[in-house]
Order: structure tokens, then C-alpha cells, then sequence
């Protein structure tokens, strides 16, 4: 992934194959300054609303509470799939209603794949990525409105 742009592209086609997140998805790649969570979160920019992000983000923190007993070899439960699966309609909703973009939305659905969310680890492995993504989403969030005043 490069600083120029591509960043959304690149990451899509890196988690692209139907292997566990926990496979795909290395902290020391997404979560260091200039990672790809920080890369993610300067393309998406004004495009993604924080309060929709938040709302996602909590709905995912919600369920990860709930699996705060289980060990990271777990099979993820027929409840939490439900939820999952349930949680991509309202992101198409959110898509449709421009309240988050069109890529944070195909990006979503390619983590939310029970492909990759298999166990409670890849489960927690989501949860790390969205954690970095918007916290570097924050960062970026308070230099525009900076820049702003």
C-alpha cells in the first residue's frame, strides 16, 4: 500500500482470500503510525461519518463483551453470527444513505465474511483493527477541524 491512494484497494484484495482473520490480519501491519489502519482512516477522511463508525464500532464492542469468557480457539456462537450477519444490512442502509462510503461498507463486509470471523479470535482480531482504525480516524478528525477554525 502506498501513501499516493490505493490504500482501500490494496487492503481489500490483502484480506480478500476466505482465511481467518487472524491469518490475515497482522497488528504489526495495521497498527502502527503509517500502518494500514492509518492509511484507511486518512483515504476515508470526511467520507465516513464518526458517529456511524462509532455506532458500528460499538455494536462489535457489544458482542466481543459478551465473548470476554471464551478462549481465543472458540468457535464463534449461532447468536453472535446472527448478529453479525444482521449488522451488514445497516451498514447497506447506512451505504445508501451516504452516512458512510461505499468502500467502508464493501471493506466491512469482507471482515464481517464468516469466512473470516471463524473463532472468537478472529473475532478479537476485528476488533483490534476497528479500535486502530478509528482511533487514527479521531486523530484525523480533530487536525481538519483545526484547520478548519
Amino acid at each position: 500500500m502506498n501513501r499516493s491512494g490505493g490504500s482501500l484497494s490494496e487492503f481489500q484484495e490483502m484480506i480478500r482470500p476466505p482465511r481467518p482473520l487472524s491469518d490475515l490480519l497482522d497488528p504489526e501491519r495495521f497498527a502502527p503510525a503509517d500502518g494500514i489502519a492509518d492509511r484507511l482512516a486518512r483515504e476515508f477522511g470526511k467520507d465516513l461519518n464518526t458517529t456511524q463508525l462509532r455506532k458500528v464500532f460499538n455494536r462489535i464492542k457489544a458482542m466481543d463483551r459478551r465473548l470476554k469468557s471464551y478462549g481465543d480457539e472458540d468457535e464463534l456462537g449461532g447468536e453472535i453470527r446472527g448478529e453479525i450477519s444482521l449488522l451488514i444490512p445497516e451498514l447497506a442502509y447506512a451505504a445508501g444513505r451516504g452516512t458512510i462510503p461505499d468502500g467502508f461498507y464493501s471493506l466491512m463486509k469482507l471482515l464481517l465474511d464468516r469466512n473470516r470471523l471463524r473463532t472468537v479470535g478472529d473475532f478479537r482480531r476485528l476488533v483490534q483493527f476497528l479500535t486502530a482504525l478509528l482511533a487514527y480516524h479521531k486523530l484525523y478528525e480533530k487536525y481538519e477541524k483545526k484547520e478548519g477554525e
